[in-house]
């Protein structure tokens, strides 16, 4: 279950081909925000709901909500809570936060929907499989005996909470929210933009979306979805509109690896402990909040096609399908996706 390796799979109209556009009839010209945040960068466009608005107390409140959801889920800080919970032995009780208890609430939804193509508990098969950070100093020259997957083997259901505010592990494992937490520092930002009276914004980082009300050009707000070609960049395969909604994307199509002579895939499933055979070049889902796309972006990239769509349609997920086919590539999309697309001009 590998996030996103690729970059760029969503072009971010708005940001780029709007910049210039000052919302025709509006009082106020829309403004971007910008800044680092999770190993990337976050963006906000909005429209200030009065000339008088305060821009520089708007960044500063976002980027004290993002550090404070660093500070409970950065598996790169030292003195986060899940590196706290990471290194903690196993059955002791360690203190978790609103926001890390959120992420495990919307684990378990997304973990149990999708039979276990979500989870958290991954990494120790990444790092099996020689692609989880720290990268290892030599790549992996031999596949992994089989004994020594079923000991990595993601256990979601080896974390339980004994009580609000605490969490232990019944067995030696690692929690990772990286598949879902972008998402949810977005839903985080968007908040934070929602309640300094801005009507009209997007908000994203890394590729994960969110939008409420109009965009500078007084419809919805234009989503590219690029073609899966590492060779050619900005080529669009369709454009999403959202007016009020939520976008992620997960990506492979840069990411294999070859051990034995075989070629692998950097999508582990959860559940056999394997590479996906053929997963996805990407997948995009528009969800109710922007972590629960990106969970389900994740979980759809190792679900096989028919599953996935079956998943999709029983959850009533809009679910945009790239798969490589005879040297290019073919798309699928759910039901519920359809109304959002349209057929970009290449």
């Amino acid at each position: 279950m590998r996030r996103r390796q690729a970059v760029g799979l969503l072009s971010l109209l708005p940001l780029t081909a709007a910049l210039g556009l000052t919302g025709c009839a509006r009082e106020q010209p829309f403004q971007q925000l910008e800044g680092a945040t999770m190993g990337t960068r976050y963006h906000i466009r909005f429209q200030p709901p009065s000339h008088s608005f305060d821009v520089a107390a708007l960044q500063a409140a976002v980027e004290a909500r993002l550090e404070a959801l660093n500070a409970s889920l950065s598996t790169y800080r030292a003195d986060s809570l899940i590196t706290a919970f990471n290194e903690a032995p196993v059955g002791q009780a360690m203190p978790i936060d609103a926001d890390f208890e959120h992420m495990l609430t919307l684990s378990r939804q997304v973990h149990k929907a999708s039979s276990g193509a979500f989870d958290p508990t991954v990494g120790g098969l990444v790092n099996l499989w020689g692609f989880g950070w720290p990268k290892p100093e030599q790549p992996l020259t031999r596949l992994p005996e089989p004994d020594a997957i079923e000991a990595a083997r993601a256990r979601f259901d080896a974390v339980e909470q004994p009580s609000p505010g605490q969490l232990l592990k019944h067995a030696p494992l690692r929690l990772d929210f990286s598949a879902i937490a972008k998402g949810y520092g977005v839903d985080l930002i968007a908040e934070v933009v929602r309640s300094q009276g801005v009507q009209h914004f997007m908000t994203e980082i890394g590729g994960e979306v969110a939008t409420q009300g109009k965009g500078p050009t007084g419809g919805p707000w234009r989503i590219g979805i690029e073609a899966p070609d590492p060779a050619v960049t900005g080529r669009l395969l369709t454009r999403v509109h959202l007016t009020d909604g939520a976008l992620a994307t997960s990506g492979n199509y840069r990411n294999f690896f070859e051990v034995e002579g075989r070629r692998f895939s950097h999508v582990i499933d959860p559940v056999s402990g394997y590479p996906v055979p053929q997963p996805p070049v990407s997948v995009s889902v528009i969800a109710p909040s922007v972590a629960l796309a990106d969970a389900w972006a994740t979980a759809f990239m190792v679900l096989d096609e028919e599953r996935g769509v079956q998943v999709a349609e029983e959850n009533q997920l809009a679910v945009y399908w790239v798969y490589q086919d005879n040297g290019g590539h073919r798309a699928r999309q759910s039901s519920r996706m359809q109304p959002y697309l349209d057929t970009a001009k290449h």
